[in-house]
């Protein structure tokens, strides 16, 4: 076990929370829900206990939770409010320095998508490459059914929650959230 599981472990709930705050997208409740699993025996444990606190939350809360997701390059990224982990993940592909074009196509992608499934588009941009592979992506999930959608949405932010968990507290970036591969 690292030192800063051991430190999460140890921690009080007040101070857990604050250490696990970065790890799911302005949703402390599922840090909250999650504490109850402590001790975590290594990152992978504490990612599988976050996620399973989401997937056991029922559609109606994980609904909510993907509305509180920023859009990519959206409004909340040009205001500078997005959190840290957010901001740099979307930096890393340029989505926050777009050519006029590219902002004017992820906008109408954006449009398209929320008027679609009802919340904004998630994946976990550590996994794509690149702006063409991006865009590639989010048109192909906009023929996806709503129930094909949900559950990849779900399978994005399992990658993401994974990667900040394994970036925060150390660990494998192939554990067994990671496995399954959303980009098609």
């Amino acid at each position: 076990m690292n030192s800063a599981i051991m430190t999460l472990n140890a921690a009080a709930d007040d101070q857990a929370l604050s250490m696990m705050e970065p790890l799911v997208e302005r949703s402390a409740w599922v840090c909250e829900a999650s504490l109850a699993a402590r001790p975590f025996a290594d990152s992978a444990a504490l990612a599988e206990a976050l996620m399973e606190t989401i997937y056991r939350s029922g559609v109606r809360r994980q609904r909510a939770l993907f509305s509180v997701h920023p859009e990519l390059a959206g409004s909340e990224a040009m205001a500078g409010r997005m959190t840290a982990a957010s901001t740099g993940e979307q930096a890393r592909l340029g989505l926050l320095a777009l050519s006029r074009e590219e902002a004017a196509r992820l906008a109408a992608l954006n449009t398209a998508y929320s008027a679609r499934f009802g919340y904004p588009f998630i994946i976990a941009l550590h996994r794509v490459p690149d702006l063409g592979t991006l865009f590639e992506t989010f048109t192909r999930r906009l023929d996806h059914s709503a129930l094909e959608e949900h559950a990849l949405t779900l399978a994005e932010i399992a990658s993401v929650i994974e990667s900040r968990v394994n970036r925060l507290f150390g660990g494998s970036p192939a554990s067994s959230l990671a496995q399954a591969e959303t980009l098609e």
